[in-house]
């Protein structure tokens, strides 16, 4: 059952926080809905679901299509999917893809993570029409055992166990054709209100150079709840056709701590 405005108790830590010592961060089960915003005008929805299971497998799922008046300008489906092992307050990829549906051409792009060659196999299939081209495939080096997909890297910052104010982390990325490093800031806990209550949140900065999926100008923000879940409840990005604000609409927590 969602949880809405009037069953929003858990929400906060002193209702819903883990044990001490317990995990942090999204449990299996767990399912965010967001209303999306571009220029200040109702224009998208976007999911977040994640699953783990024995051995710490685990599978994220992300969507996001246009809605409204947006879906007449621009009719946009996007999905993106991740898998690997969740350890502890890390999730280790094993392959991700990304799937963008538009009403004249479609595109595939996935990553397969081949840590004993230290690489990441990028591949692409793309139709245009009714044409559909032949796959492309780079090998793209990495310099670090630490690359993420965007959506584990997501997760795994969740997890983080210490979120200090000006202390900032560094977290590594591949996407497009390239690896991108990300600086991420917390800032100092405080009280945000909300279509589904009053939180305590932790803000965060989060700069990246320009790349195929964030194209932002501008630091990306995000509001994480102050209890043991860190559930996403706020993003804003400056995005290059326009600001964009993504919030959290319903949820539901997984079975988790």
């Amino acid at each position: 059952m969602l949880l809405l405005a009037g069953q929003m108790a858990c929400a906060l830590p002193s209702a819903c926080g883990a044990e001490e010592g317990g995990p942090l961060g999204a449990a299996t089960g767990e399912w965010l809905h967001f209303q999306v915003r571009w220029l200040g005008i109702p224009s998208g929805e976007a999911t977040l679901q994640l699953e783990v299971g024995e051995r710490g497998n685990y599978s994220v799922q992300a969507s996001v299509a246009s809605i409204g008046a947006a879906r007449v300008l621009r009719a946009i489906d996007d999905r993106l999917t991740a898998e690997g092992q969740r350890q502890r307050a890390d999730f280790v990829p094993r392959h991700s893809a990304k799937e963008q549906l538009r009403s004249d051409h479609s595109k595939w792009i996935g990553y397969l993570f081949d840590r004993e060659m230290r690489q990441v196999v990028r591949r692409v299939r793309a139709r245009q029409g009714e044409e559909e081209r032949p796959e492309e495939r780079l090998p793209i080096p990495l310099a670090s055992d630490r690359v993420r997909d965007p959506l584990s890297a997501f997760y795994a910052l969740r997890a983080q166990s210490e979120l200090l104010p000006g202390h900032s982390l560094e977290r590594l990325i591949v996407d497009g054709e390239k690896v991108y490093c990300l600086s991420i800031t917390p800032g100092s806990r405080q009280r945000m209100q909300t279509a589904l209550g009053d939180f305590t949140v932790i803000p965060l900065q989060v700069a990246v150079d320009n790349s195929e999926l964030f194209r932002q100008r501008g630091p990306i923000l995000i509001w994480l709840t102050d209890d043991a879940r860190r559930m996403p409840i706020r993003v804003e990005a400056q995005l290059a056709f326009g600001a964009v604000v993504a919030e959290l609409a319903a949820f539901e927590a997984g079975n988790g701590g």
